[in-house]
């Protein structure tokens, strides 16, 4: 019998087993329950061409595109919530097609 890998993980190894180039499915609505931490820590660590998959991201998807870690985004909307106002980096990034958009509404 070999000796099992732990389940408990850093965060920053958890994020390393993320590569660059990855297809990530993120959990949580907007401004809640989303996995803010991992995000932080794949953009602290410099990820790049993420595909990110969420029904209605937020703050997550916008400090990724930030951060210049996403190329491809599937969502059906992208919104900060109603004080917050637009995602505008994840905008700006799709406007300057630096990140590619198949909507899902």
């Amino acid at each position: 019998m070999g000796t099992a890998s732990p389940k408990i993980v850093s965060l920053s190894a958890l994020a390393g087993l993320i590569p660059d180039g990855a297809a990530l499915g993120l959990g949580g609505v907007f401004l809640h329950r989303g996995p803010f931490a991992l995000v932080r820590e794949l953009a602290r660590q410099g990820r790049r061409n993420l595909e990110i998959i969420k029904p209605s991201p937020g703050y997550d998807l916008d400090l990724l595109c930030r951060a210049g870690a996403v190329a491809r985004v599937r969502a059906g909307i992208v919104a900060m919530e109603g004080n917050f106002g637009l995602a505008r980096w994840y905008r700006r990034a799709i406007e300057r097609k630096t990140a590619q958009l198949e909507e899902h509404a």
